[in-house]
């Protein structure tokens, strides 16, 4: 009888040491299946460092590294809403995991949440205020949304903290453009070339800010650089054959708008450019030819419709000349509204019922991208508003028709 109970006590000890014991061996087999997959990731074995990682949170689902390692290699693939489980996972187990605020912010922003993407971003930064990586991000979504104020600000913080960041300074340059103060992005773009003087967009950009300031000279130089270091498009030898053209030299302007149009043969503005050109060497049949193509390719062409209207009524053809005049006369119309709403919409970007007065503008004028870019945009910042949506159905339906 003695022998009995000293055996059931020893049962009960050892039952004891393994509910103690299996608990504390799966965490270290946890700990040890993750710096593996970590391992197999540095050597870009994802697959492989996928089922580590799966492993891990099988063996300890409290492991919030693991979660959100999975949901990185979602986001690295582009499948950001696959990421979302898991970085919530990660978040749910640790609501201060820097790392997994940041990743699921970037997987909202990736899926056009805005809304969401913005106030992960304002968490992450509220963790660590001066990482100014997520600064950039978040200047990054607010451009991508017009919000330029806001990422200007964000734009300038990440600068303080990380001073030569080409992106940054990329970036706020192009959202002074967009704010219309040309001298200030001149400014930094310089400050960009400074630290990275070989980067062939950059001085591109830089041109094309010195065309607004309408310094030609310096234009030119900034182009021809970019050109040198590869930086090649339509746009830049549009504005350099618009440069050559202001100062007569019209045989240059003719072959640089010629190379615009062989980058993109559908650059409308090149082709109503090389109309002027050609009208003015003394061939306005051909000038008139162009005009034509660039109409075709962007039916809302002012200035295309008033010198082919122009054209017309020199050959005396009076009839065709007022009806093009007709059409130039609504589409400055368009162009003047256009200004004043835009005006608007950069003032409180937040404000919907601008944004959605805009858009009805472009539809009037049949410009279906452009209202859809625009009513996309809204709901993205105001998802509740409704008009938006219903704009959003109708196009959608009229496209089925």
């Amino acid at each position: 009888m003695l022998a009995l109970v000293f055996l059931l006590l020893a049962s009960s000890m050892f039952g004891a040491y393994q509910l103690y014991w299996q608990p504390k061996q799966k965490k270290e087999e946890a700990r040890a299946a993750l710096e593996k997959a970590d391992r197999l990731l540095g050597q870009n074995r994802q697959q492989e460092a996928v089922d580590g990682y799966r492993e891990a949170t099988a063996l300890d689902p409290s492991l919030a590294q693991a979660w959100n390692s999975l949901a990185v290699i979602e986001v690295s693939g582009q499948r950001m809403q696959e990421a979302l489980p898991f970085f919530n996972q990660a978040l749910d187990l640790d609501a201060n995991f820097f790392e997994a605020q940041v990743g699921r912010a970037i997987a909202y922003e990736g899926l056009g949440r805005f809304l969401e993407a913005e106030s992960d971003y304002k968490k992450a930064l509220s963790l660590r205020p001066n990482f100014g990586g997520v600064h950039y991000n978040l200047g990054y979504l607010y451009q991508q949304q017009g919000l330029y104020r806001d990422a200007e600000s964000h734009y300038q913080e990440s600068l303080r903290l990380l001073p030569n960041l080409l992106q940054a300074l990329a970036n706020l340059g192009a959202v002074y453009d967009l704010l219309q103060d040309p001298g200030k992005a001149v400014a930094t773009y310089k400050r960009a070339l400074a630290a990275h003087p070989n980067e062939g967009p950059i001085h591109a950009r830089l041109g094309k800010s010195y065309m607004k300031l309408q310094d030609y000279q310096r234009a030119r130089t900034a182009y021809l650089r970019a050109i040198e270091l590869d930086a090649v498009d339509a746009l830049i030898y549009h504005d350099l054959g618009v440069i050559s053209e202001q100062t007569d030299d019209l045989k240059q302007a003719e072959e640089y708008f010629n190379r615009a149009l062989s980058a993109n043969p559908s650059h409308a503005d090149s082709y109503q450019k090389l109309g002027v050109v050609t009208a003015a060497l003394g061939y306005p049949d051909q000038g008139a030819g162009y005009y034509q193509k660039a109409i075709r390719l962007d039916p809302t062409h002012a200035t295309a419709h008033y010198n082919l209207a122009q054209h017309y009524f020199a050959q005396g053809r009076s009839a065709d000349g007022r009806e093009l005049m007709e059409v130039f006369a609504g589409l400055k119309e368009y162009e003047g509204r256009l200004v004043t709403l835009k005006r608007g919409v950069n003032r409180n970007p937040r404000d919907s019922q601008a944004s959605y007065q805009l858009a009805q503008l472009h539809l009037r004028f049949g410009k279906v991208k452009e209202a859809v870019a625009v009513l996309q945009r809204t709901l993205q910042i105001d998802p509740s508003f409704q008009a938006a949506q219903r704009s959003l159905e109708e196009i959608e339906r009229l496209s089925r028709q």
